[in-house]
């Protein structure tokens, strides 16, 4: 298609955390990106903790280190009390399924997104703060037109080839195209205030969240920079307007007279600031995209802030919506529709994973850690993954072991940490599944060849995979057809090594990494189960 002549290739509505993750992807990328944010950054915002699987996202953007340098609170697991016994009990992120770092940030969301704006501008995106937009129209020739009024109040329009709406749960796009549908059992209220001197845990556990629930719901308790700390309460939205009367001070003072385990670290502290309170119903749309547009993070879909997967979801998707439209506006021959149902896939799959371990913690104030890690493991697709394992990783936004993220890693230049934890994980030594090297193994029979896209780059292109009935997928390289054939159901899978690498196929590592996945994946097994 011959588009015609357009100011930017793309308009980004929103300078959170996922436009500004879309908008500078999409700059690096070649694009002309402009982004209209309604506010003055800094600006306050909820939803301070981070989680250690996003520090990946960071880094390819190329704020880590500006983060590091900023001085923010390392977190590095998570202390519970939650289920029938009241015994606090902590995950560490180290102990995640390929994490490749130990830890995430607690963040003052003002300071914190305007340094991802501000980086969105040194990537070269048009980035104007005070920006309102008014309305948008998609053309019959292909074009977006957006208008606006700058921050003198005074009208303007855009055109561009393509229009990203992340926007929040204001979904400015979403709103006026899809139908939102509301999650009937998460309906919650959230209520918070901000504390000095709040008591922390010793050493590395100092910057832990801490999540203590009591008989009408659970907080959240997350040390921030210049001893103050974020405490908050998420209720059913039924039990806050019954208190609501008597004001937001008086519930949430005896919300924490019910929670001993969280009175005990304010035995010294002060509150320092006023009362907060927010309306937090987790939705979906039933579209996030269409001809012309795609949207980002909460413009599509919120989920329960338990995991605190907010600024995770927002930049997960903003990358996944920078390679789909980079696609989409360069390789025209790749059907549209094809490439959406990619973002459209992938994002759902997210979201549907962490709704439903809300729901059995929600569900699970009787229960045992042990149920909870049982659980979550149902939500991976890794077979034999161990259930504590399986938890750890979810809460930690781990993703990697995914086969269309597998497909990108391999396009970056890995750094030393990752390669060192994924090289780990398939020698045993660290979270993951356990193989043994002197079984004999075989292709499953349960395995069919099909296609689909996958992350090449900044693009998507179709491949080979081979698929298996769980939904597992791998991509059919040279190397994995390689390891297919050989697999004759007599040689090890240190042989499989072995004569890999003595064909020149590749490397050692890379081959011990390929017979683990294929292993864990179910797709290589022994003879006498490889047959269903």
């Amino acid at each position: 298609m011959t588009y015609p002549a357009v100011e930017y290739d793309v308009i980004v509505i929103g300078g959170g955390p996922g436009g500004s993750m879309t908008s500078t992807l999409l700059a690096q990328s070649g694009k002309r990106v402009i982004l209209f944010e309604s506010a003055k950054f800094p600006r306050y915002h909820i939803g301070e903790s981070l989680l250690s699987g996003t520090a990946d996202l960071l880094k390819k953007i190329g704020v880590l280190e500006k983060l590091e340098d900023a001085g923010f609170i390392k977190k590095h697991g998570v202390e519970w009390v939650w289920g029938e016994h009241r015994e606090p009990w902590t995950v560490y992120f180290k102990d995640a399924l390929a994490m490749p770092y130990d830890y995430g940030y607690q963040v003052e969301r003002g300071p914190f997104d305007q340094m991802l704006l501000e980086n969105a501008r040194e990537h070269g995106v048009d980035a104007r703060e005070e920006h309102r937009v008014t309305d948008f129209a998609f053309e019959d020739d292909g074009t977006v037109r957006v208008q606006y009024t700058d921050d003198e109040g005074n009208p303007g329009t855009v055109t561009a080839r393509w229009l990203v709406d992340s926007s929040g749960q204001g979904g400015t796009v979403t709103k006026r195209l899809h139908q939102q549908e509301w999650d009937p059992y998460l309906k919650n209220m959230a209520v918070w205030s901000y504390w000095r001197g709040a008591k922390r845990g010793p050493g590395l556990d100092a910057g832990n969240t801490f999540l203590p629930t009591f008989d009408e719901g659970w907080w959240w308790f997350i040390p921030l920079r210049d001893d103050i700390t974020s405490i908050g309460v998420v209720v059913d939205r039924e039990a806050f307007l019954k208190q609501k009367e008597n004001g937001l001070q008086h519930y949430y003072q005896s919300c924490l007279e019910r929670t001993p385990e969280l009175m005990d670290r304010l035995a010294d502290a002060e509150q320092v600031d006023e009362m907060h309170a927010q309306r937090d119903w987790s939705y979906i749309y039933d579209r996030f995209s269409g001809d012309g547009y795609i949207a980002v993070g909460d413009a599509a879909c919120f989920i329960d802030p338990l995991f605190s997967t907010g600024v995770h979801l927002s930049m997960l998707s903003g990358y996944l919506a920078a390679t789909t439209v980079n696609t989409i506006l360069d390789k025209p021959e790749i059907p549209r529709e094809q490439v959406l149902e990619f973002y459209e896939g992938a994002y759902r799959k997210e979201f549907d994973r962490l709704r439903a371990q809300v729901y059995f913690l929600y569900g699970g104030h009787g229960g045992s850690k042990e149920s909870y890690f049982w659980h979550a493991r149902n939500q991976f697709d890794v077979p034999g993954i161990a259930p504590e394992k399986a938890f750890i990783s979810l809460i930690a936004g781990a993703f990697q072991h995914r086969s269309w993220y597998r497909r990108y890693l391999a396009q970056l230049d890995v750094p030393v940490e990752l390669r060192s934890t994924i090289e780990g994980i398939f020698e045993g030594k660290s979270a993951g599944v356990n193989v043994d090297w002197q079984a004999p193994v075989v292709l499953s029979d349960q395995v069919e060849e099909g296609e689909e896209l996958a992350v090449d780059g900044d693009h998507l292109r179709p491949a080979q995979v081979l698929r298996l009935p769980g939904g597992a997928t791998m991509p059919l390289t040279e190397a994995l057809t390689a390891l297919t054939g050989l697999a004759d159901g007599n040689r090890t899978a240190a042989d499989l090594i072995d004569l890999l690498v003595e064909a020149g196929v590749t490397q050692r590592d890379g081959a011990r990494s390929l017979v683990h996945e294929a292993i864990s994946f179910g797709l290589l097994a022994p003879p006498e189960t490889a047959e269903a």
